[in-house]
């Protein structure tokens, strides 16, 4: 097929989503609100203007994107994020088009003022299709007004075949007297880390012996930096900034536990990563979570803001590696038999095709495949 993507460039989601659908024989174009690096073979436009206002930005490249859609004459459109691509997409008229929903999309932006709840409603009425990765993102799309046999509910998956640990959890954590703890989310407040520092802190004050990577970027890395120094575990705490690639693979296969207190989520993606690669999860009791984790079964549970119950969960983990081991083992089984991206490319692409078949009035004849 011809696909059009609308997406930001610099995020990892969206290079990984197009490489997948490149790597599948689809014809792609790329048209993003900021230049970035993106995966060869794939041809990338800058569009819109870099305005204060965001919704101004993105409605100034409505013009733009409308000529592409003219000139490259897509099967389908896929925008990802509501209320930046999703709205660009929507108003620039793109049909067909599914909408990929990212989380705070439809959690927290899409109900902030009246404007943003019209913004969200016309969208997700606008796209043909809505994806979505977890049940709450499907709830909040319909209460929005979604039509229900519109929006299909999959996680996005990780590669589960790079993700394998290369040994048993027992095995790894005998390696290190010292419980090797990882965190991989952004050091924002939605993801709460102060919350985690502060259990990293009374752990060690319970004689705990461990040693934390936080491998993340984000504004509150000096607060949090200064939380360590006055917690007293400096030394024992390590930021890397932002990690991916081989070097993110090193660390999962470098630590026992994984660890996220996100204060809202849908399927978390560096979840599901910590979870293939047999780290034993930590992680808050909220929807997104619990899709995944069911508590005591495939990792720990612990309320949001407790930093008293994390270090508890965490004590556990270090002290009884036959628990933590059988959920480690039952993470990795979940998410290797629920959440390879294989798998959802390959499903996407069958959507995909559906749609753009329906609103070419084909028999499955589309301008992107072979002649």
């Amino acid at each position: 097929m011809r696909i059009l993507l609308l997406a930001h460039a610099p995020a990892v989601h969206t290079r990984r989503w197009a490489q997948g659908l490149r790597e599948r024989g689809h014809e792609l174009r790329l048209l993003t609100a900021t230049e970035s690096e993106v995966p060869s073979g794939v041809p990338t436009r800058v569009v819109g203007w870099p305005l204060p206002i965001s919704a101004l930005r993105y409605a100034s490249a409505r013009k733009a994107v409308r000529q592409e859609l003219r000139a490259f004459r897509p099967d389908v459109t896929v925008a990802h994020f509501l209320p930046s691509y999703g709205f660009l997409a929507a108003l620039a008229g793109a049909t067909p088009w599914m909408l990929v929903c990212w989380g705070s999309d439809l959690l927290r932006n899409a109900t902030r003022t009246p404007f943003h709840r019209a913004r969200a409603r016309w969208t997700l009425r606008s796209a043909q299709l809505i994806h979505v990765d977890a049940g709450n993102l499907e709830e909040a799309a319909l209460r929005l007004g979604a039509e229900p046999e519109k929006v299909w509910k999959r996680a996005w998956g990780v590669n589960v075949r790079a993700l394998e640990p290369k040994e048993a959890w027992a095995a790894r954590r005998a390696g290190s007297s010292a419980l090797r703890v990882l965190w991989t989310r952004q050091l924002e407040t939605l993801y709460d880390p102060a919350t985690f520092v502060r259990a990293l802190g009374i752990l060690g004050r319970k004689g705990v012996a461990f040693r934390a990577t936080m491998a993340g970027a984000g504004p509150l890395r000096p607060d949090l930096e200064a939380l360590a120094r006055r917690e007293g575990i400096a030394e024992q705490v390590v930021f890397t900034g932002w990690v991916e690639g081989e070097k993110l693979l090193a660390l999962y296969r470098g630590h026992d536990a994984y660890v996220s207190l996100s204060r809202s989520d849908s399927t978390s993606q560096s979840l599901l990563e910590g979870m293939a690669a047999g780290l034993a999860p930590v992680v808050t009791d909220i929807a997104g979570n619990r899709e995944w984790v069911t508590h005591r079964r495939e990792g720990l549970l612990v309320p949001v803001g407790d930093a008293e119950a994390v270090a508890c969960a965490l004590a556990e983990i270090a002290r009884d590696a036959a628990t933590a081991g059988a959920m480690a083992d039952r993470a990795r089984a979940a998410v290797t038999s629920g959440a390879r991206f294989d798998d959802t490319l390959a499903e996407t692409e069958e959507r995909l095709r559906a749609i753009a078949v329906t609103a070419a009035g084909r028999n499955g004849a589309l301008r992107g495949d072979p002649a």
